[in-house]
C-alpha cells in the first residue's frame, strides 16, 4: 500500500488490534475458563478432603503477573505509536525543502534533465576532478578544475545532463566521483559526495516513510543537510563559472 502525504491528511479510524490486545483477549478467555473449572471443582469436591487452596491461589497470582506484563506491553505500544506519529509529523516538514542526501547518485527522469550534487572540499586541494558515470560504470564526462587551496566547505555541482561530446543523456541513474589533489599532485582525503534536490513528497510504503528527492525514494535518515533557498527558488550557493569550482564560499556552485 502506498500513501502520498501532502499538506492535507486524512484520518483513518479503522484500527488493527495490536499484539497486546490479542494477548489480553486470549488471557481473558483463559481466565474465564479457569474460573469455570475452579467453580466446578469447588462444587464437586469431597467435603471430607477439600481442595488445597494454595494451588489455585498460585494460579491466580500467575494470571495476575501475565496481565501486568500485557498492560506494560500496551503502554509500550502506545509510546511507540506516539513516537512514530511525531516522526511522521517532523518528516512532513522536509517537503518543499532543498536537501543534500547521503548518496552519490542522481536520477534523470527524462532526456534533457539536469542533475545536482554537492561535496565537501578539503583544505589544501588545488585541483578537483569530476567524473560522471552511468549505471553500467561507463564514464560519461570527466572534468578537472582548479580551486583555491585555502578554501573549504560544501560545493554544489550542476550537471547539464550532457556527455563529453555534448550529447544529451537519457533517463537513468548517474554517479559523481570527486577526486581532490594538492599542488604536488597528491590526493587530498576528506571528499564526500552527496546528491542534491528538492523534496517533492513524503510517501508511506508498507509502514516505512520515504522522501521523494529528485525522482528517487530515500529514507529521511539519509538527509544530511537542508539548504536555505532564495526567493527565486535557487539555492543560496555562490555561482561559479562553467567547469570550475571555487571554494570562496561555504557553499559554492560549480558547473559541469
Amino acid at each position: 500500500m502506498v500513501t502520498g502525504v501532502n499538506n492535507n491528511t486524512t484520518n483513518n479510524t479503522t484500527q488493527t488490534p495490536t499484539q497486546a490486545d490479542n494477548a489480553s483477549s486470549s488471557l481473558a478467555g483463559n481466565f474465564n475458563t479457569f474460573l469455570t473449572l475452579l467453580t466446578t471443582q469447588l462444587k464437586n469436591q469431597d467435603p471430607t478432603s477439600p481442595m488445597d487452596s494454595k494451588e489455585f491461589t498460585q494460579q491466580l497470582v500467575q494470571f495476575s503477573q501475565v496481565e501486568q506484563s500485557i498492560n506494560q506491553n500496551k503502554n509500550l505500544e502506545k509510546l511507540i505509536s506516539m513516537f512514530a506519529a511525531q516522526t511522521a509529523s517532523n518528516n512532513i516538514n522536509f517537503v518543499g525543502k532543498l536537501v543534500d542526501v547521503d548518496s552519490d547518485t542522481v536520477k534523470l527522469a527524462t532526456k534533457g534533465d539536469v542533475g545536482f550534487w554537492s561535496y565537501d572540499l578539503p583544505v589544501g586541494a588545488t585541483n578537483v576532478k569530476y567524473t560522471i558515470t552511468d549505471s553500467t560504470g561507463k564514464v560519461i564526462r570527466s572534468v578537472t578544475s582548479k580551486v583555491d587551496s585555502t578554501a573549504q566547505g560544501r560545493i554544489q555541482v550542476a550537471w547539464d545532463g550532457q556527455d563529453s561530446t555534448g550529447n544529451q543523456m537519457g533517463a537513468g541513474s548517474y554517479k559523481l566521483a570527486v577526486t581532490a589533489t594538492d599542488a604536488q599532485g597528491k590526493t587530498v582525503d576528506g571528499v564526500k559526495v552527496y546528491s542534491r534536490g528538492y523534496v517533492t513528497s513524503l510517501d508511506t510504503i508498507d509502514g516505512t516513510q520515504y522522501l521523494m528527492v529528485g525522482g528517487q525514494q530515500i529514507t529521511p535518515d539519509k538527509v544530511v543537510s537542508v539548504i536555505a533557498t532564495t526567493s527565486n527558488g535557487g539555492g543560496s550557493d555562490n555561482s561559479g563559472g562553467s567547469d570550475t569550482g571555487s571554494g570562496s564560499g561555504s557553499d559554492t556552485s560549480s558547473g559541469t
